[in-house]
């Protein structure tokens, strides 16, 4: 399969968040949800929905103070069916959602709460 853009690890990562999610996510989500960090995540974003992968949407109502607004992505029914192929293709199998598993960190370390568990 051609893609238009270069599919790395972290791309596939990215695909898999999306595909086994039940929502649309904000950046952060998908960096977490990857277990990659925003800095890796946000250029992805801008790849696929360049391509036409990932359409967006900004956050209408208030944050919270203190807290920007999000911008929230979520596959097209083109890109639904273009990562699906590609992580297929790439990794053998489809991400299966993980119930019940605690979500990873994003950036490769623990906060005090979450290592208590």
């Amino acid at each position: 399969m051609k893609t238009p853009f270069r599919i790395t690890s972290a791309t596939l990562d990215v695909m898999e968040a999306f595909l086994v999610a039940d929502e649309d996510l904000h950046g952060f989500a998908v960096a977490r949800a990857a277990g990659k960090p925003t800095g890796s995540i946000y250029p992805i974003l801008a790849r696929m929905e360049e391509a036409g992968w990932l359409e967006s949407r900004w956050e209408l109502e208030h944050p919270d103070p203190g807290r920007p607004r999000r911008r929230f992505y979520k596959l097209t029914p083109d890109g639904m069916a273009s990562a699906r192929a590609v992580v297929l293709e790439r990794r053998g199998q489809l991400p299966t959602p993980a119930v019940g598993k605690p979500s990873r960190p994003a950036f490769g370390f623990t906060f005090g709460w979450e290592a208590a568990r």
